[in-house]
């Protein structure tokens, strides 16, 4: 009889057990389109806005009035655009070239805001604004040349702060505190983004961070990290590290949850999670199409999801 080493048993079981898997029932709407899409987000059940386009030839936005069954789409740049946000009804939509543009009203145009800020930035990948009034944009270029970008009225800049690192998305948790993810590198600030402080939390280069209060909030990596926090991004826990040899890299691009329990992740090559008890564990959802995932927004029992090659997929749970 040959032995098997116990280091052995232990990777041949660490590689075996798979997580829970799980179905969801779920249509793929029609976009119209064959462009990337990149970020999706709804004011209400029926209202819905994605950004997407072509690197260096279109940058797009599509909304519907119908709950995703139909899609109008303008183009509003001549280069991509990576996030939107909306608050108060304003939509904020930033991309390439540090390029900023806004709409207050769907039956008006959409503005391009150009800011002050001196600094040369070839991409603008995150947005978020906490009212009409205040916000804050992160970017940078090749997992470098990082910048966040805080606004007051009328989109004056009041602050601008310059990293080693590229910054890939911000979440505001409450009025004063905002947070900010990246090539390695996660940041939080307590007045508003006048100052950031930097956490000591690495090993990933962190594609997405989501809030669900003003104290618990979760960050998702591109090497399969799951961070979460509980006090206000003071510190993190490592949920799951992506960087371990026993654990199966999955991309992931997104986060959300609707609730202090319930949560969504998406990533490349269909990457679908959901947890129910506030990220301890999280089930794969089979069955999806192998196609690049960019980013999930769930609502009332109803998701979407928005996709590469112009994909938009709409799950009920």
């Amino acid at each position: 009889m040959r032995f098997i080493p116990f280091f052995i048993v232990v990777l041949f079981c660490c590689f075996s057990c798979g997580k829970e898997k799980i179905t969801l029932s779920w249509t793929e709407l029609s976009s119209n389109t064959s462009f990337d899409l990149n970020a999706i987000t709804f004011e209400d059940e029926q209202n819905g806005h994605i950004v997407g386009g072509d690197t260096w030839s279109n940058g797009i936005h599509l909304s519907t009035a119908d709950g995703g069954e139909t899609w109008q789409m303008d183009s509003i740049a001549d280069k991509t655009v990576y996030e939107i946000d909306v608050t108060d009804g304003v939509k904020h939509v930033v991309g390439i070239e540090g390029r900023l543009h806004w709409q207050r009203n769907k039956n008006e145009g959409w503005v391009f805001q150009g800011l002050s800020h001196g600094r040369d930035v070839l991409s603008m990948q995150a947005v978020d604004f906490y009212d009409e009034q205040n916000g804050v944009l992160g970017g940078g270029v090749a997992y470098q040349a990082g910048i966040l970008v805080t606004l007051t009225d009328n989109y004056t800049v009041i602050s601008v702060d310059t990293f080693l690192n590229e910054i890939s998305a911000v979440c505001y948790s409450d009025k004063n505190t905002i947070h900010a993810v990246g090539y390695g590198i996660i940041l939080r600030s307590t007045d508003a983004g006048l100052t950031w402080d930097l956490s000591d939390t690495k090993d990933d280069f962190y594609t997405d961070v989501y809030f669900t209060s003003a104290t618990t909030g979760y960050a998702v990596g591109a090497v399969g990290t799951i961070l979460k926090t509980t006090d206000a991004g003071l510190t993190w826990e490592k949920l799951r590290s992506g960087d371990k040899v026993t654990v199966t890299d999955k991309a992931f691009r997104a986060v959300h949850f609707v609730d202090e329990q319930q949560g969504y992740i998406v990533g490349d090559e269909g990457v679908f999670w959901k947890t129910t008890n506030g990220g301890d564990d999280w089930q794969v959802v089979e069955d999806f199409p192998d196609v690049d995932l960019n980013d999930v927004f769930v609502q009332n029992g109803t998701g979407y999801i928005v996709a590469d090659q112009g994909r938009i997929f709409k799950f009920s749970d």
